[in-house]
Order: C-alpha cells, then structure tokens, then sequence
C-alpha cells in the first residue's frame, strides 16, 4: 500500500475574508476585524498567508500602524 503524502493547501487560493464582505475601509478602532491577521506580538501575517488581498493589505498596515501610534496595539517586539 502506498500512500502519497497529503499536500497542503496552496494559500493562493484562499479568498480575500475582506473583499468577500465587501468592507471598503479598514477602520484603525475595529480590533477585532484585524486580531485574525495580527499574531501575538502585533506583527501583521504575510498575504500568503492570510489570503488577503493588495488592496485590503495596505489598508491593514495603515490602520495597524495608526492603532500602534495611537496605543492601542502594541509595536512590534
């Protein structure tokens, strides 16, 4: 019996969660619409691996860095 090795699935098919619910605007404030892409220490999860989208990417980077400027994330460690 042989078996193939299980392949993981290719995060570039994952759908944008953003585009999906057809959010035009990141708000810095709304936590948790960005806890998912953000891991323990703040930092922002790579496109890869998150499935967002250019688009929405830079606004989660906007909107983290002026959670971060405003204390309300943590920067990164």
């Amino acid at each position: 019996m042989s078996r193939k090795p299980q392949r993981r699935q290719d995060p570039r098919h994952k759908k944008c969660e953003f585009c999906s619910k057809e959010i035009a605007y990141i708000d810095y404030k709304d936590y948790p619409a960005m806890r998912p892409f953000i891991d323990y220490f703040g930092n922002i999860m790579n496109r890869y691996y998150s499935g967002i989208c250019l688009k929405h990417q830079k606004m989660l980077k906007n909107s983290v860095e002026r959670a971060r400027f405003m204390g309300m994330l943590s920067y990164r460690k």
